[in-house]
């Protein structure tokens, strides 16, 4: 990358590093001051949005946006929305999503547009691509949290002996879990980011060449590069292990503790908000970084659900992108938020029992064929991770029935673990009231991570009607 490119990169990053400083500070506020500040933010983005983006100026009319303002009287937007009318969301004209279309398609590195903005899309596995834009100031607030993520975990920079970092996640700069890298490698720590789409055998390599002190992954890559270390093909000691971009089922985790000896940290965000929150060191759930978004916990209807009950979405507001205001956004990330606050003392509300997304619950009928039972896609992760000897799985639903790959390296075992298998979520599936589908079980050699640029594996999925068009990344 060009030297102006370099300066600009390392005076995004000095900014964020004061800006994190100024979130260290929040750590320590009374809950109420740190709501009243949220509201404070809320409305300012609000009262942006109305005057410079037309079309929350047409969705906002006739709603007074005063301190009085009921949070439940503005719209739900949805990304199809937003991407169907994205000239009139952006408050900056001069965006127009074909010019941002063709910039992502040759980004290489950290690339800027217009000298300003950073774009990032989703990967398109719901069939409807997102891209999303920051200009120079949030993006710094996205650096500013990458850093604080860090704090949480306990990972500093210092100097001389750099701490050294490997991430693992996309291979394009078009995806944040690349991108974020990409910005912050400027020389304050030592770091190698790793594509998930790499073989595993690479991986290994790289990591026992690197000898990370932090270790930064997909949760399923990560129980994979345990099973090496398990193994003794890789022998490495990380101080830190903090997944990322994926569910961490219970069964990942007691991988991760059993190859490091340390309990891995969890981190959760989004193409469209890159830090919804992160755990800290009791491990007690998503502290929520509620001085840069908002989340309302809504059932079906969007209708606001209590503490500790379990949401079927929810509503994101990101706080501080004013280009491409996110204002009462639906994810359909099944979660709740806790009643409780952790014993660390953080004001922060706790996010817990992330359990997927609502599209991919499965819709079984009821034994007594009064209608339908929704069983969430986590009863199929905890019957396959009951078997230690499968390594890796990928699980899909359709009206036809459940189809499961396993793969499973003792050929030995492999008959014994299908038929065990089918038995399990027979039962398990009983024991929901519903009738259980027909259930494919395979056997294959390894998972394809290509096949979108991302790498993630999401391990259990709903497939995509036949017909249905793949929006490429």
């Amino acid at each position: 990358m060009a030297a102006s490119g370099l300066i600009g990169r390392m005076a995004d990053l000095l900014w964020a590093l004061l800006r994190a400083r100024q979130f260290t500070t929040h750590d320590s506020w009374p809950r109420e001051r740190l709501l009243a500040y949220q509201r404070a933010c809320f409305l300012r983005l609000v009262r942006h949005a109305q005057v410079f983006s037309p079309f929350y100026a047409d969705l906002y009319r006739g709603i007074e946006i005063d301190g009085a303002l009921n949070v439940t009287r503005l719209p739900v937007v949805t990304k199809r929305l937003l991407m169907e009318h994205f000239e009139t969301v952006v408050t900056d004209a001069r965006l127009r999503r074909a010019e941002l279309e063709r910039h992502l398609s040759v980004a290489r590195e950290d690339e800027t547009y217009l000298s300003h903005y950073r774009v990032v899309a989703t990967a398109g596995t719901s069939g409807l691509r997102g891209i999303f834009v920051y200009d120079r100031d949030a993006w710094r607030t996205v650096l500013a949290n990458t850093i604080r993520w860090q704090r949480f975990t306990g990972i500093t920079p210092r100097l001389p002996n750099r701490v050294r970092i490997c991430t693992i996640g996309a291979d394009s700069p078009i995806h944040v879990t690349n991108r974020i890298p990409l910005s912050v490698n400027v020389g304050l720590f030592r770091l190698r980011h790793i594509a998930a789409t790499e073989r595993i055998s690479n991986q290994v390599a790289a990591l026992n060449a690197l000898q990370p002190h932090a270790l930064l992954p997909y949760p399923s890559i990560a129980a994979l590069l345990a099973r090496e270390q398990i193994a003794g093909r890789l022998a490495i000691r990380p101080q830190v292990v903090a997944t990322h971009s994926e569910l961490l089922t219970p069964e990942m985790s007691r991988l991760i503790e059993q190859a490091w000896g340390r309990v891995p940290y969890n981190h959760y965000g989004l193409t469209e908000e890159p830090h919804v929150g992160t755990d800290c060191s009791a491990h007690a759930g998503f502290h929520l970084f509620e001085d840069t978004c908002m989340l309302e916990v809504v059932n079906d209807e969007h209708q606001p659900l209590p503490d500790g009950v379990m949401g079927t979405r929810y509503l994101l507001t990101n706080l501080y992108n004013r280009t491409l205001p996110l204002i009462r956004y639906e994810v359909t990330d099944m979660l709740c938020r806790a009643a409780e606050r952790c014993e660390c003392g953080r004001p922060f509300a706790l996010l817990q029992g992330i359990v997927g997304r609502a599209e991919d619950l499965l819709r079984l009928q009821r034994v007594d064929g009064t209608g339908e039972v929704a069983v969430a896609p986590m009863l199929i992760s905890l019957a396959i991770e009951s078997f230690p000897t499968v390594h890796e799985y990928a699980a899909e639903h359709d009206t036809e029935g459940i189809h499961i790959r396993l793969v499973v390296p003792n050929a030995d075992e492999r008959p014994r673990i299908v038929s065990e298998l089918r038995e399990r979520l027979h039962a398990d599936i009983a024991r929901q009231g519903a009738v259980a589908p027909a259930i494919t079980l395979s056997v294959v050699e390894a998972l394809d991570r290509s096949a979108q640029r991302m790498g993630k594996l999401n391990v259990v999925e709903r497939r995509r009607a036949a017909g249905a068009v793949e929006v490429a990344s």
